[in-house]
């Protein structure tokens, strides 16, 4: 049988088909902000390009697409992925509120002290000289723990802590002798704390057969399913929250007053800032996002929140947009899916003078991360400092409102504006001069342990300029195969 040698075509590799023309359409805005920011995401050297170079990169991925410059340019502009005009930017930092936090333990304050500052509320200074590495203050515990939501699976079969989600190795005779398990259900914690801590709520939330007022336990089950369904972390969050403000009498005044002293702002002036919910989206990336187009979802969860707590909307006044304030709060105050009350009056910089480790039980060591001096503010970063300045600031603008303009940043755009990277009119930095620093990624960024201390996870960018003849997307091997076909 004669075989003949095809060559084909593999991975993103441009393909023709004989005797077929693709008509092309003209993307949404919505389209063209999902692929530009997961090209982004995907290649962070790209966030610098010039609009030019963006467009033939948008073009190349999207061979459908009929994207004109023009079109390029102010979609990004009208849905703020464009820093060339600030001043057209949406911001809504000042629009931001909190109030002074009560019931804090005076041993937290031995060496910082909280002052109301205007106009960004109550921020935390130093109360004394401290030394680099000192630890300034330390979280036992956050306001309430707050199960993760990728472990409620996890927890229903006990395989991990009911309260905290640690992964249980303990024995079966340990966990009987020591009375760790439910006896009306699966849960099972990993200590007779994390019991404790969760006595006031359990049986009402995850006990069907349980009779409260308060609390529907179905209603707060299908609560529970939805909120995993849909990724919301912060609505289960906000449910786990308020769980524990009804049910816990030893604990509600503090848990509901500490609350509601937290910055507050709405959710749904939050996601007029959204970049994106995609994956290469930064909007509530840790929390999970949902877009502005989704009222509706919102409107659901709202619904089923009313169900698993009857009483809320009589009793508390509530309605779906102080629930979406709710929302707006958690997501601008939690760390790693808790909320810290100390730390959450840390304001942030891109060179922060503190960093934190968070112990094996959701407790919260803050450290001074260089000398800092009496009466001086303790700032943290909210994003990765590894990030280069215009990746920090977007993500800034769009999970907290603002636009940063520390000296970090102002040099950073600097050096940027001088090599003219950026497309559109360069950015007006009065009283910067632009000139080159020794060891400037040394001097403006943590080195690796610093990084590795706090937990946070960090990008490698590669360098387009490595002599490799072509730089290939991802790791494949090649574009094309040699395949033997019948004649």
């Amino acid at each position: 049988m004669p075989i003949k040698l095809e060559q084909l075509h593999l991975n993103d590799a441009s393909r023709s088909i004989e005797g077929l023309e693709e008509t092309k359409a003209v993307p949404t805005d919505k389209q063209i902000c999902d692929d530009v920011v997961l090209l982004w995401r995907q290649e962070p050297a790209t966030e610098d390009l010039g609009l030019v170079e963006l467009l033939e990169k948008v073009v190349h991925r999207n061979p459908s697409w009929d994207l004109s410059e023009s079109k390029l340019k102010q979609t990004l502009i009208d849905h703020n992925l464009s820093f060339s005009d600030e001043s057209k930017l949406f911001t809504y930092a000042d629009q931001v509120v909190s109030a002074q936090c009560p019931f804090i333990d005076p041993k937290s304050l031995e060496k910082l002290e909280l002052l109301e500052t205007q106009p960004r509320g109550w921020s935390a200074f130093a109360r004394k000289d401290l030394r680099r590495d000192e630890i300034i203050f330390y979280e036992h515990e956050a306001l309430t723990p707050i199960l993760p939501l990728d472990k409620t699976s996890l927890a229903e079969i006990g395989r991990s802590c009911s309260l905290c989600g640690t992964l249980l190795t303990q024995s079966s005779q340990f966990t009987m002798k020591n009375l760790l398990d439910c006896q009306f259900c699966s849960a099972v914690w990993c200590s007779k704390h994390c019991k404790r801590l969760e006595a006031a709520t359990h049986s009402f939330l995850k006990h069907p057969t349980s009779k409260s007022k308060q609390v529907s336990a179905t209603g707060w089950l299908d609560f529970e399913k939805m909120c995993k369904e849909n990724a919301m972390h912060a609505a289960y969050s906000i449910g786990i929250i308020y769980a524990r403000i009804i049910l816990d009498k030893h604990d509600s005044d503090r848990i509901r007053e500490q609350f509601e002293s937290l910055a507050q702002v709405s959710q749904t002036l939050r996601t007029k800032s959204a970049d994106s919910t995609n994956i290469g989206g930064t909007f509530d990336r840790a929390m999970g996002a949902v877009s502005s187009e989704d009222r509706s979802l919102w409107s659901n969860v709202f619904e089923s929140f009313c169900s698993a707590f009857p009483n809320v909307e009589e009793e508390e006044g509530l309605n779906l947009e102080t629930f979406l304030t709710y929302i707006g709060k958690f997501n601008i105050n939690q760390l790693d899916g808790q909320i810290y009350t100390i730390y959450s009056h840390l304001n942030h910089k891109c060179e922060p003078n503190v960093r934190y480790e968070v112990d094996g039980k959701k407790g919260l060591k803050v450290f001074a991360r260089k000398d800092i001096k009496k009466g001086e503010e303790l700032f943290t970063t909210y994003v990765n400092p590894l990030h280069g300045v215009t990746l920090r600031r977007r993500e800034l603008l769009v999970n907290w409102g603002f636009l940063c303009n520390c000296s970090r940043c102002h040099k950073e755009l600097a050096a940027r504006n001088k090599a003219g990277s950026t497309f559109g009119p360069k950015l007006d930095l009065p009283g910067i001069k632009v000139t080159r620093r020794k060891s400037s990624l040394k001097a403006s960024k943590p080195d690796l342990s610093e990084l590795l201390k706090n937990g946070q996870e960090f990008d490698l960018e590669v360098p387009d300029d490595l002599e490799f003849g072509r730089r290939r997307k991802s790791v494949r091997f090649d574009d094309r195969v040699m395949a033997a076909v019948e004649e």
